[in-house]
């Protein structure tokens, strides 16, 4: 009976679906990197300008973890939130989440400013 108990906890520990963690619809352990059409990067919010420029920053290709924790250390230019120094409650991850179909180019910005690859997810 021990010995089936002990089985069962180490075949429940060794699962290799394990959920990972998420921030507001977009996986932390995402790849992305910077995509074809990011010299248009002016057409967007300065939130999606701030991810991208995080992205170059960390050479071009992160996790959307390593962006949030990039964000959470930006200053000066890069620094997102109030005048007082207060940060915004939109880390890349949650700003992602709002964005991440026009940033990847599957839908349009707006009719005038059409489809724009931003970022581009790597496998």
């Amino acid at each position: 009976m021990v010995d089936t108990i002990k089985k069962a906890i180490k075949e429940a520990t060794t699962n290799p679906f394990t959920p990972t963690a998420s921030s507001g619809g977009v996986s932390v352990n995402l790849l992305v990197c910077i995509g074809a059409d990011a010299s248009a990067y002016a057409n967007a919010p300065r939130q999606v300008q701030l991810v991208l420029n995080y992205l170059h920053e960390l050479g071009g290709q992160a996790t959307i973890q390593q962006l949030n924790e990039f964000a959470v250390k930006a200053e000066g230019i890069q620094f997102w939130g109030y005048s007082n120094g207060e940060a915004y409650d939109q880390k890349p991850s949650k700003i992602m989440a709002h964005y991440f179909p026009r940033m990847t180019g599957d839908t349009a910005w707006s009719t005038k400013k059409g489809k724009l690859e931003l970022i581009r997810l790597v496998s």
